[in-house]
């Protein structure tokens, strides 16, 4: 089978900045039989990288402000990501998501990109997208299902 990541990034620390590590966490829970390794990157730049390197179908998770709904998630091909430029990508994302540009031919996957509510330093999601948890977990599993049928 083939070597497919799904990577949490972001901050725990930072309230809905995490939310793509709470999702892989919760994922691989409820994944018992698709192959799919779940790795939780965090702001590990390195680490990530050297993660996605190794596969041959990425996707990543991540807080996105994309001016959407706090709570929606968007989906963006990776080589498509530098034509995002209102996407507001964190500082500490910055490097990995221009690695993934420069990698664009060999480096195959998407960005499941859930809307923030409230970035700051406090542990745990904001409320408003603690509300939405259920939705939110069920349609991250969903696109998943489906990126993988399509690959």
């Amino acid at each position: 089978m083939e070597n497919i990541i799904a990577l949490g990034i972001g901050n725990q620390l930072m309230m809905d900045d995490g939310i793509g590590i709470y999702l892989v966490q919760e994922l691989e829970k409820l994944d018992q039989s698709s192959g799919i390794r779940y790795i939780i990157g965090e702001s590990d730049i390195d680490y990530c990288i050297e993660q996605i390197e190794s596969a041959a179908f990425v996707i990543i998770i991540d807080a996105v402000c994309s001016g959407k709904q706090a709570g929606e998630l968007s989906l963006y091909r990776l080589a498509d990501l530098h034509e995002h430029h209102s996407l507001d990508i964190s500082i500490h994302n910055l490097h990995l998501f221009q690695m993934l540009y420069q990698q664009r031919e060999t480096i195959k996957g998407y960005l499941i990109g859930v809307e923030p509510h409230e970035i700051s330093f406090h542990m745990g999601l904001s409320q408003t997208l603690e509300e939405q948890w259920k939705s939110i977990l069920e349609e991250a599993e969903k696109m998943i299902t489906d990126l993988i049928g399509k690959k």
